[in-house]
């Protein structure tokens, strides 16, 4: 049986030691399905995912990654990209319809209610598409979040790795078009051992003014 969403967030870990055992396809489909169903702004699913279990390809990821051995010890490894492509006139069109299409913009409300500025951000020329990155990459690390969350509501482990040392030789490994970059690697597979929970800063410690008064 899978964990709740609440005691996955709790028994999360990171993890950096896997065991040999492959990890089922359908477990692979179950967290790419969570990525696919993560939201994004305007909807505009940017990322993009490789899938990696060939040994040479996760020895050359490990390498690329500042050597961490996990990279390549792992039954499986995401490598979970930002496709900037989303954010051009075409595929700008294609959500703007969407968002007619299935109701969306009856639920919109203030500035984004007004249909000339709709109009003015869908007609927008495609300049530099690299202006979009930081977004992309927002929402990216949002469907990854959910993969990783899947990963341990189904018994796995998983560590998110930001730490890509070149983007031309992760480019080069995968063959990635122009437009489309890493952002994270994601290896994922049975834990040696789950490690204790690291300490977290307290709730008084993340808010900025105090709760509201409980009714």
């Amino acid at each position: 049986m899978m964990l709740t969403v609440s005691e996955a967030i709790n028994q999360r870990r990171s993890i950096r030691s896997f065991r040999s055992d492959p990890v089922s396809d359908d477990a692979i489909y179950a967290i790419l399905e969570a990525a696919r169903l993560a939201p994004s702004g305007s909807n505009r699913q940017p990322w993009r995912f490789i899938i990696v279990t060939d040994k040479g390809e996760k020895t050359r990821l490990r390498k690329i990654c500042f050597d961490q051995a996990f990279i390549e010890e792992a039954p499986v490894v995401f490598v979970c990209c930002v496709d900037l492509a989303a954010y051009a006139k075409a595929a700008r069109e294609k959500r703007s319809q969407e968002f007619i299409d299935y109701g969306v913009i009856e639920t919109l409300s203030g500035y984004f209610a007004d249909p000339a500025v709709r109009e003015l951000f869908l007609n927008a020329p495609d300049t530099d598409l690299n202006v979009h990155f930081p977004t992309a990459m927002a929402n990216t690390y949002i469907a990854v979040e959910h993969m990783v969350l899947t990963a341990t509501a189904l018994g796995l482990g998983s560590c998110w790795v930001g730490a890509i040392g070149s983007a031309e030789e992760m480019n080069a490994l995968f063959h990635l078009p122009p437009n489309t970059l890493a952002v994270a690697v994601l290896p994922v597979g049975h834990p040696v051992k789950i490690p204790p929970p690291r300490p977290r800063i307290s709730l008084d410690s993340i808010l900025l003014r105090p709760l509201p008064t409980r009714r």
